[in-house]
């Protein structure tokens, strides 16, 4: 099993918000990886909209994704990250 950590900058102008979460939980929950979030002091299982929500990441503040699994849930689950929290054109 292989572990990548990447940061990610919230471009969202309304910052990590319900539809992006909820997007993100399900997709993550369907790559097969494991993901923690993590902003600041705080840390969250990237399958639970609830905490995603918790993590109260702001427009411009940047989150930790740690992210283990095989390659191609990896790979499900960045993409997945980077739709959700930094899509294109939001910066």
């Amino acid at each position: 099993m292989k572990r990548v950590v990447e940061e990610i900058v919230v471009t969202d102008p309304l910052g990590i918000h319900a539809r992006p979460a909820a997007a993100l939980a399900l997709a993550v929950s369907k790559s097969g990886a494991r993901v923690t979030l993590r902003h600041g002091a705080k840390a969250a299982d990237a399958k639970s909209l609830f905490q995603i929500l918790s993590l109260g990441a702001a427009a411009g503040s940047s989150v930790s994704a740690e992210i283990e699994g095989d390659d191609g849930a990896i790979a499900a689950a960045l993409g997945a990250l980077r739709a959700q929290l930094a899509p294109p054109g939001e910066a």
